[in-house]
């Protein structure tokens, strides 16, 4: 079984149209971005909170935030860390990568093509044009 997903960036300036079309995702960029604001003049958790009071001040998801404000602070400031989040997408895609390279050797050792091997270990643009003609990369 394989499962896909396709990501879509809705920060601001990506995809508006499709942030357009739904007003409470359109309101949720605008939290974000609000919170974001708030984030390079004080520590998260305040920026946080601060965004909260405005967006409620505003009509900005106002309801949902009266009704679930303590829910929105737990899962934005205890649940998601940042640097963790970047740390375990740099580790999964230098996985990724290494899996590309192994599924690259065998593929080569099973064509008896020793001396490429040899090769892509010391040349990374010959490297990436073996995983190019073996559709790997």
């Amino acid at each position: 079984m394989e499962l896909r997903i396709r990501f879509i960036n809705i920060n601001p300036g990506y995809n508006e149209e499709i942030v357009e079309k739904s007003p409470t995702l359109y309101q949720y960029v605008k939290f974000v971005d609000i919170v974001r604001k708030y984030q390079q003049e004080m520590p998260f958790p305040e920026a946080v909170e601060k965004a909260i009071d405005e967006c409620i001040k505003n009509g900005i998801l106002a309801e949902f935030l009266r009704k679930n404000r303590a829910e929105v602070l737990r899962v934005s400031i205890f649940e998601y860390d940042e640097e963790e989040h970047m740390r375990q997408e740099r580790e999964e895609s230098r996985q990724e990568s290494i899996e590309q390279v192994n599924d690259l050797y065998d593929k080569l050792h099973d064509l008896n093509r020793e001396e490429d091997i040899w090769k892509a270990i010391k040349d990374v643009e010959y490297r990436k044009k073996l995983l190019e003609e073996f559709h790997l990369d």
